[in-house]
């Protein structure tokens, strides 16, 4: 078992059931290791919390810097993110869960580690910081090409389109159906193009 292994499995049982309620037993049980093998990365619960937080934020600051960085239109990118939920799916697939769990427990994940791990908040901003950047250099090119407004304030742009994603993950599957998704995704296209 790596130490990867154990991180995906901590994230995996952090989402379904919060940190509070997942003890190293749990995790080790579910690696299929001691919880000794569990010390021998990690000095404590908390450890591996922030060690994991850590993990899956730059995965996904990657995620986003590869979609917001690819050859193609805004357009795409946009819907690739939406639409597609190509963030969601990526994460989803890397920790092993059910389509579904991912996005219902997200965003209550991250409230709990923020309301109890206030030092974790500097490393959520940092990320959405550089999602942002990534975001509005996207939004910069697609200025440049015609694509959008010219007067278009790109990073307050790539903050409500960051807003938008975040948001959409922690929506309930009526408002979230891939038919709103679709509209969503139309609607931002018709307020923000050329």
């Amino acid at each position: 078992m790596t130490k990867d292994n154990i991180i995906h499995v901590a994230l995996r049982l952090f989402l379904q059931r919060g940190y509070k309620y997942v003890s190293l037993v749990d995790v080790a049980a579910e690696a299929g290791i001691t919880k000794g093998g569990i010390y021998h990365y990690f000095s404590s619960k908390e450890d591996l919390l922030y060690t994991a937080v850590h993990y899956l934020f730059d995965r996904i600051e990657a995620k986003y810097i590869d979609v917001f960085s690819r050859d193609g239109s805004l357009q795409q990118a946009l819907y690739s993110m939406l639409v597609e939920r190509e963030l969601e799916v990526y994460a989803r697939d890397l920790l092993g869960m059910e389509q579904g769990d991912y996005r219902e427990n997200h965003a209550s994940f991250i409230l709990e580690v923020m309301n109890h791990f206030p030092k974790m908040q500097e490393r959520i901003d940092r990320s959405h910081m550089t999602v942002c950047k990534a975001i509005g250099a996207k939004l910069q090119a697609a200025m440049g090409q015609g694509e959008i407004r010219p007067q278009t304030d790109t990073h307050a742009l790539a903050v409500m389109i960051l807003a938008m994603l975040n948001g959409q993950i922690s929506l309930g599957e009526k408002l979230n159906s891939p038919e709103i998704r679709k509209l969503m995704t139309e609607n931002l296209w018709r307020l923000i193009c050329a």
